[in-house]
């Protein structure tokens, strides 16, 4: 039951918004593209106003929902999942993510190898986007108003062993990963289906190595782990039991990454994230897991790129 003092915050203004937005935004947008193909003939200035008040408008609608679903639940007792729900978190996650990047479009063509200039300031942007915007998401609507009250320590009852767990873990993910990605990768070819690399190994193929280190290895892990395994596995865990907060958190993590070629290894990743998380109830031990599976990969392609490790011919 909601407490006495409730603030009373009708619920149609977040999805009116969200939605009108939406529709407004990427209206503009196509016609804006029509306009430049010549199909059509309107004022390009007036659109991307028009654009830009949809997408405003879609932001504060996100926002407006997050902030009831806080206020409505906030008298829920604390062993409950007292936040918004975790895909309107995810979508803001997105939101948060595009709007650090709309600056820097010609950076994100460069590294999707379809023209433009990549700048460093542009490529440690697009980089640092979307963990920045997990970090954010987190503490604003999750740790701030302490929507998941009493969680498991960062480090757990034991810091040591949760760190070897990982690492070993780590290590023997990488390669169950690689075993399964090449059997996808060829599977896919021997169905004629084009295999593309993910924007984040163009990147560490691409961008300068500190950067990509910094990034993939440690600031990356920590955001999704704290996201994923601390935010959204907890959260269903509350709300819908152990079976739902596996499949659900494993599906979230395989599905942001955005790769049909590996996505089944990011599936066994997400659920071995899960697992360890579970095991261990610290977040320590995904995070050495997600580091130690990111930095071999990463310096494998380092040492390719600088010629150290010559590729197989």
């Amino acid at each position: 039951m909601l407490g006495p003092n409730t603030v009373r915050m009708p619920s149609w203004p977040g999805p009116v918004l969200a939605i009108g937005g939406a529709i407004l935004a990427v209206g503009a947008a196509s016609a804006r593209l029509m306009v430049a193909s010549g199909q059509l003939d309107a004022d390009l200035r007036l659109l991307g106003w028009l654009a830009l008040a949809g997408a405003v408008a879609f932001v504060a609608g996100l926002v407006y929902a997050a902030t009831r679903q806080l206020r409505v639940r906030r008298y829920l007792p604390p062993e409950r999942y007292r936040g918004p729900a975790v895909l309107l978190l995810l979508a803001l996650v997105v939101v948060v993510a595009t709007i650090f990047q709309i600056p820097f479009g010609n950076d994100i063509l460069a590294l999707t190898g379809e023209g433009g200039e990549l700048t460093p300031l542009g490529a440690a942007v697009v980089l640092l986007s979307t963990p920045v915007a997990l970090l954010l998401v987190s503490w604003w609507f999750v740790l701030r108003p302490r929507a998941l009250a009493g969680l498991p320590s960062w480090m757990g009852p034991d810091p040591v062993r949760a760190l070897g767990i990982g690492v070993l873990a780590g290590i023997g993910m990488w390669v169950l990963g690689n075993l399964v990605g090449a059997a996808v990768i060829a599977l896919l070819q021997a169905l004629g289906i084009g295999v593309d690399t993910q924007l984040a190994e163009r990147a560490v193929e691409t961008l300068d190595p500190w950067l990509v280190v910094l990034v993939v290895i440690f600031l990356a892990p920590v955001a999704e782990e704290l996201f994923f395994r601390g935010v959204v596995f907890n959260a269903w865990l509350r709300e819908g039991g152990v079976r739902w907060a596996f499949i659900g958190s494993t599906l979230l993590f395989a599905l942001i990454h955005l790769s049909i070629a590996a996505f089944v290894p990011i599936l066994l990743l997400g659920f071995a994230l899960a697992w360890i998380y579970r095991r261990t109830q610290s977040l320590l031990a995904p995070i050495a897991l997600h580091a130690t599976f990111n930095g071999i990969s990463v310096v494998l392609v380092l040492l390719t790129r600088f010629d150290i490790l010559k590729p197989p011919v």
